[in-house]
């Protein structure tokens, strides 16, 4: 009996090589454009995006730096509007004064159509006020009417003369203590 062999065996022999190509100047150069991609990559993460923002950083300093000299330019005359604002504006002691102007509506209010003011003065927190042509109930309506306001500390009816030939129509001279409103500040 013939007996086969149950391994196959080699009767050729194969002289293929494979050259190893990574000592080749094509694949070095291939490994070296890699390299330089990756650099290239992170350059531009580590590097220029650094850079714009640096640049961009830059311009915006420059528009603040000239929005600040403007408003330097503007600001150049402030010790003058100063100066000019403090002489009109009210002092400490006039805004601690009742606004005159609301001394005149509470007078105008309180003798319209009952009596004559024949005079006002305004000093301070006191006003000295005149009215003529009423009788004496006329001008306790008219000092419960200034008592009423909240500008109104206090009155104090210094001389009630009749006049020669009116018998009963009274001259009458009113001391008035004003205050400021309360949340007035």
């Amino acid at each position: 009996m013939n007996r086969k062999s149950a391994y196959p065996t080699k009767t050729s022999m194969n002289l293929f090589y494979k050259p190893d190509r990574t000592t080749k100047p094509a694949t070095v150069a291939l490994y070296v454009l890699f390299a330089l991609t990756c650099l290239l990559g992170l350059s531009k993460l580590l590097v220029y995006d650094l850079w714009m923002e640096n640049q961009e950083a830059q311009r915006a300093l420059a528009v603040a730096e000239e929005q600040l000299n403007s408003a330097m330019l503007q600001l150049s005359d402030y010790n003058e509007v100063r100066e000019q604002y403090s002489r009109y504006s009210a002092t400490e002691e006039e805004r601690a004064l009742v606004d005159r102007m609301e001394v005149l509506n509470l007078l105008d209010t309180a003798v319209r159509g009952t009596a004559r003011l024949d005079s006002v003065f305004i000093s301070g927190d006191t006003a000295q006020v005149q009215i003529s042509g009423v009788n004496l109930s006329q001008t306790a309506q008219i000092v419960r009417i200034l008592e009423s306001s909240p500008i109104v500390a206090g009155t104090v009816v210094n001389t009630a003369s009749t006049t020669e030939n009116a018998g009963t129509l009274v001259q009458t001279s009113i001391q008035i203590q004003l205050q400021k409103e309360e949340g007035e500040g």
